[in-house]
């Protein structure tokens, strides 16, 4: 599927368009390690940013400058959800603070047994009849929960998708 191609032939009909984006392993590198040197503070703002999805973001962004782009990411931390707002300033500071949604387990916003649908709870709640929303993600689970809402205005996308 090439996303430039869906997105003109909506936007075509429908301007009111929002991009979420996913961080960790969509648009930020995300290497597993045993010690979870991650969570360390100051890692994560030490983490590179994957350039071609960013580059795929920012040639949209151009293309069509009414698309509202989003971050949706979770979090285990305060700290890391703080050093995740400093990454974005770093690297897409076009995404104002008002337009990232930064889950953060740390304080109940979600749980190991909810973590696979807080996204698409909350896209359907974002939702309405007049917007299409876009999830752009790495996790497998999440994207199909988002799909199995049904809703012709809520897009999952595999990250991958934006690479081919």
């Amino acid at each position: 599927m090439d996303l430039i191609k869906k997105i003109n032939s909506i936007y075509q009909k429908n301007q009111n368009i929002e991009i979420y984006l996913d961080m960790d392993g969509t648009i930020v590198e995300f290497l597993f390690d045993n010690e979870n040197s991650f969570m360390k503070k100051g890692k994560y703002l030490k983490k590179r940013p994957i350039m071609p999805i960013l580059n795929t973001i920012e040639i949209i962004k151009e293309k069509y400058p009414l698309i509202v782009f989003k971050i949706l990411s979770c979090s285990s931390t305060n700290q890391m959800k703080e050093e995740k707002n400093a990454w974005i300033d770093k690297y897409i500071p076009y995404i104002c603070r008002k337009n990232r949604i930064i889950f953060s387990k740390e304080n109940g916003d979600y749980s190991d047994e909810t973590i696979s649908t807080i996204k698409a709870t909350y896209l359907l709640k974002e939702s309405s009849n007049s917007n299409i929303l876009f999830l752009i993600d790495d996790n497998v689970k999440i994207l199909m929960e988002v799909q199995k809402l049904g809703k012709n205005n809520i897009i999952p996308i595999h990250v991958t998708s934006l690479l081919l």
